[in-house]
């Protein structure tokens, strides 16, 4: 049986972006082409010219380096990529803690391609995640979300966490 994965629309991207692009205030907004995002997707999903990205670790990879290479936004695509990857290991149950390591693969992603090693690239992704609970991690949000807005409610603005 093959393995079910949550898989981001065009919506989620476009809104990790906007998230972006309101924190860094020099970041230039703009979208150049929604269809590269669109085909990112769809490629980690289904694949095409025969070949479909199989593990999580495949997927991510292929996530990454489609939304840097293929440039849909303005600027922060970088980031973009790199957001909205972690969002796509967490909602599939990894915890994606990367480190300065990342940050060369998405420059030779954005600068020269065919320099970034897959299979390289796709280890080093593997030993940065590790399986989370994942419905454990939404029980306590829902309970930090629950005191929080009856700390409101109450007038009570104490950190609900304490």
């Amino acid at each position: 049986m093959a393995e079910s994965f949550w898989y981001p629309s065009v919506g989620n991207v476009l809104a990790i972006y906007d998230d972006i692009v309101a924190e860094y205030t020099d970041t230039a907004s703009g979208i150049q082409n929604q269809g590269d995002i669109a085909f990112a997707l769809t490629y980690i999903e289904e694949g095409a010219f025969g070949a479909v990205p199989e593990t999580i670790h495949e997927k991510a990879f292929h996530l990454l380096r489609l939304l840097v290479t293929n440039h849909p936004f303005v600027d922060a695509n970088k980031r973009t990529a790199l957001n909205t990857t972690s969002v796509f290991y967490f909602l599939n149950g990894y915890q994606f803690d990367y480190d300065d390591e990342i940050i060369s693969v998405l420059k030779q992603f954005g600068t020269d391609e065919a320099t970034v090693d897959e299979g390289e690239t796709i280890d080093y992704l593997r030993s940065q995640t590790e399986n989370i609970d994942l419905a454990g991690e939404i029980e306590q949000w829902r309970d930090d979300i629950i005191q929080y807005g009856l700390a409101e409610l109450t007038g009570d603005s104490a950190d609900p966490n304490d």
